[in-house]
C-alpha cells in the first residue's frame, strides 16, 4: 500500500497541491432562509410585487439489490470525495503551469522549472498525498483526466517526458493501474459522476 502512495505521489504532485483545509460542503439550513419570499414597492402610484425564488434541490435515494451493493456504493462515495478535491486542485495547477510554461521558451528552462515545481510541492504536501488509499489513487487519476481532459499518461509525459510515463505506467499496471484510463461519465464512471454531482450540488 506505501509503494502505491509513493507511486501516486511521484506522479501527481508536480499536478495538484492540496488545499490547506478542505471545508465539507453542506446543505443549506432552511432556518437561515428569509421568511417573507414576497416583496413590492410603489413608483408613481404603480404597485410592483416581487418573488424571491429559491432553488431547491431533489434527490432520490438509489437503490440497491442487496446491502453488499449498498456497502460498495458507500465505500465509492467516501473514496470519491475523498480525491475529488485533488483533482479540482490538479485543473487550476495545470492551468497555472500551462501558463507560465508559455512564457518559458528554452526547454532546458521549461525542464527546470517543473522539477523546481515538483520538488516544492513534495516538500509542502507529501504527507497528504501519503494518505490516499490505493482505490483512492485510482479515483484520482480518473477524475484528473475529467477534469483536465488529459490522462495521467498524458500529463506525466508532458511535464515528465516520454521515459517516465512508459516507467510509471508499467508501474503502475503491476498495481492493478492503468494511467491511460479515459474518464466515461456515461460508462464505468456512471456511478462516480452521479456521487461528483452530488458534491458540486452540495447534497453531500
Amino acid at each position: 500500500m506505501k509503494t502505491v502512495n509513493a507511486i501516486l505521489l511521484s506522479l501527481i504532485l508536480p499536478l495538484a497541491a492540496l488545499a490547506q483545509e478542505q471545508k465539507p460542503l453542506t446543505v443549506g439550513d432552511l432556518d437561515k432562509y428569509p421568511k417573507q419570499m414576497v416583496s413590492y414597492t410603489v413608483q408613481n402610484g404603480d404597485t410592483t410585487f416581487k418573488l424571491d425564488m429559491y432553488t431547491t434541490v431533489i434527490v432520490a435515494d438509489l437503490t440497491f439489490k442487496n446491502p453488499k451493493d449498498k456497502q460498495k456504493y458507500d465505500k465509492l462515495k467516501r473514496d470519491v470525495k475523498k480525491a475529488y478535491p485533488y483533482a479540482l486542485l490538479a485543473k487550476a495547477k495545470l492551468q497555472e503551469y500551462d501558463n507560465q510554461l508559455a512564457l518559458i521558451k528554452g526547454e532546458n528552462e521549461r525542464k527546470a522549472f517543473a522539477e523546481k515545481a515538483e520538488k516544492e510541492l513534495i516538500k509542502q504536501f507529501e504527507k497528504d498525498m501519503r494518505n490516499l488509499t490505493r482505490s483512492q489513487g485510482k479515483i484520482l487519476c480518473k477524475l484528473i483526466d475529467r477534469e483536465t481532459e488529459r490522462t495521467t499518461y498524458t500529463i506525466v509525459k508532458q511535464y515528465r517526458g516520454s521515459f517516465a510515463a512508459v516507467m510509471w505506467q508499467g508501474v503502475a499496471r503491476i498495481f492493478g493501474g492503468n494511467l491511460k484510463d479515459d474518464y466515461d461519465p456515461n460508462g464505468d464512471e456512471r456511478t462516480i459522476e452521479h456521487i461528483v454531482g452530488l458534491i458540486d450540488m452540495g447534497v453531500i
